[in-house]
């Protein structure tokens, strides 16, 4: 199936809606100039400096060289020159390529922990993933500015430059930390002015959403079938993302499984190369050549790879190098098909994996797949993976125009189509909070020690339960609809009214493995802060009243915290009732730890 007839665009004034897909490898432009009374299209960004010659590619690669001042001085196309890596050698110029997966979530229980993977290139001297970001960032801006008005004029520019809605994408397991680094670095980069405009015209869309949307608005032959499911994997240059969708009787969409993002895309099969040739070759004359290999092998033999029966081979040296035991003849080292099939399997086999690991988790059948993004173009991956799929009765095919950044497209159906309005919880997410205790329950009763008098009205209370407000994944068939709120009560006392104007409310979310986490003693090393809900909460109302143990006057203040997590991003609220007894809000901030 493919989208509805998109409507025309109902606001009062012309718009621009800018799409930013920074991949690992490759990073793609798309945009949509909305008018009042138009149907919108989707047009990707074709032309960029130093490419133009090229014409119809809407994709350039993810590398920033900066000088010893750290300065940028080639970006995106520009480092496609003829001659940019002898330039970069005698200038002393640094690279920095692969950067974003330095803003990847750390793993579980390595929250303090350092980012850092052997085989990901380090980042600039003195510069953090967000600084990095705002260059390339920047870059691309200034790409889209001067291809659209090279291509629909000035005066367009100037009359929505100010009011641009934007959107990016990042992984299907990244969330709140990530999005905040990359908001600031938009930020930095000149897209809005201020923190209050990145949060209003700043929005995300995870890559697996944004390929499901490209798949639709390309008329791909996506199931109807109500009782079953359609699979996209968008296998990009750093992650694989797998997300599993169905369509609901409204022609909306619903994720039926959690989304899954996996770090093995066409960047690991280069440092597997890396690490071949670096066993090889470290202790012998051709030691320096390590990186030209891993180059040459990055931009061609990865690509042109189709049989394990074949040998390819790599030119890197002189015609007159030679050394048998290496494999090395006229400069040429020679790799078996062979050789070069184990370097992909290990990114094959999580693809599959997760395959079977979402159809298994879902709870309607999936009849198809869709392999989508830049690694799908490798003719020996797109085979193994269906021939490997394929034997568990799932179909498998590949958009015609994968070459393209399908992404960046996808994202803008996002902001125009939004036909994913249910989604599922990637994580459990809960509060500390006492408890009266309950001398008549086991529970309470092993937990006796950790019991303490309230202060305020005497009672015994229990510390250390965990609260759950959201569960991971479909229990109970709970799915998350963008418009379901999810609220907990919260009472705060105290005999200083001051200290109750501001709140802080820390969200952790649980990792183990238990069902139905109860108790932070219980698993202690599986929780972790997610997120800090603040608010103001000086128009809220309060109880006056007097301590039945201290005799004290202390004030009682009840509100409640309002989540939504069925969007791209946690959106919270508080709640009270006022004099009148009717219900007052106002917007909460929500803050990560980046």
């Amino acid at each position: 199936m493919s989208l509805p007839q998109r409507k025309k665009y109902s606001g009062r004034t012309r718009r621009l809606l800018l799409a930013f897909d920074i991949g690992t490898t490759f990073s793609g432009i798309s945009y949509s100039i909305l008018d009042p009374g138009n149907v919108p299209e989707i047009l990707p960004v074709t032309r960029f400096p130093s490419q133009e010659q090229i014409g119809g590619d809407s994709k350039i690669p993810t590398v920033i060289y900066y000088n010893s001042a750290g300065n940028p001085c080639a970006i995106g196309a520009e480092t496609l020159k003829e001659g940019i890596e002898e330039d970069a050698e005698q200038n002393g110029w640094t690279q920095a390529k692969w950067f974003k997966l330095h803003l990847r979530p750390r793993p579980s229980g390595q929250l303090n922990s350092p980012n850092t993977d052997p085989g990901i290139p380090p980042l600039p001297p003195h510069k953090t993933v967000v600084h990095v970001f705002k260059d390339y960032m920047h870059y691309l801006h200034r790409c889209a500015r001067e291809y659209i008005s090279e291509t629909h004029g000035d005066r367009l520019w100037s009359a929505v430059k100010d009011d641009i809605m934007y959107v990016l994408t990042h992984p299907n397991g990244w969330g709140g930390p990530q999005q905040t680094q990359m908001r600031a670095a938009a930020t930095l980069a000149g897209f809005v002015a201020n923190g209050e405009e990145a949060q209003s015209r700043i929005t995300f869309v995870t890559e697996g959403e944004a390929s499901l949307h490209f798949c639709l608005t390309n008329g791909l032959s996506l199931s109807a079938d109500k009782k079953s499911g359609v699979m996209i994997v968008d296998a990009g240059g750093g992650t694989i993302d797998v997300t599993a969708y169905r369509k609901r009787k409204n022609s909306s969409f619903e994720e039926i499984a959690i989304p899954e993002c996996h770090f093995q895309g066409a960047a690991y099969v280069t440092m597997r190369a890396k690490e071949y040739f670096t066993d090889l070759l470290s202790n012998t004359r051709f030691s320096q050549d390590i990186e030209t290999l891993e180059r040459r092998f990055d931009r061609n033999t990865k690509h042109v790879f189709r049989k394990d029966s074949e040998p390819h081979h790599i030119q890197f040296a002189s015609h007159r190098e030679r050394d048998s035991a290496l494999n090395i003849r006229g400069g040429r080292l020679t790799l078996s098909g062979v050789v070069v099939a184990k370097m992909f399997e290990p990114s094959i086999t999580c693809i599959v994996d997760a395959v079977r690991a979402q159809k298994a988790a879902s709870h309607f059948s999936i009849k198809s797949l869709f392999l989508v993004g830049g690694f799908s173009a490798s003719t020996w991956l797109f085979d193994r993976v269906r021939e490997k799929v394929e034997a568990l009765g799932i179909t498998v095919s590949r958009p015609d125009t994968f070459v393209n950044k399908a992404v960046s497209n996808g994202a803008v159906s996002f902001v125009l189509d939004h036909v994913v309005t249910t989604r599922v919880s990637r994580l459990t997410y809960g509060l500390y909070c006492d408890t009266p205790f309950r001398s008549e329950d086991p529970e309470h009763q092993k937990r006796a020690n950790r019991t303490f008098r309230d202060q305020f009205d005497g009672k015994r209370m229990l510390k250390g339960k965990y609260q759950i407000i959201l569960p991971k994944g479909i229990i109970k068939n709970i799915r998350i609809r963008e418009t379901v709120e999810f609220k907990e009560a919260f009472t705060q006392k105290s005999t200083d009214k001051k200290s109750l104007k501001t709140i802080s409310a820390a969200i952790l979310v649980y990792t183990g493995k238990k069902s139905n986490p109860t108790w932070a003693s219980d698993d202690p090393g599986s929780y972790s802060i997610a997120c800090r809900i603040e608010a103001d909460t000086s128009a809220v109302t309060l109880v006056k009243r007097k301590s039945t143990v201290t005799s004290q006057t202390y004030y009682r203040m009840d509100y409640e915290v309002v989540l939504l997590f069925g969007l791209t991003e946690l959106v919270a609220q508080i709640a009270w009732s006022d004099d009148s007894g009717n219900e007052t809000r106002s917007p909460a901030k929500v803050v990560y730890a980046t």
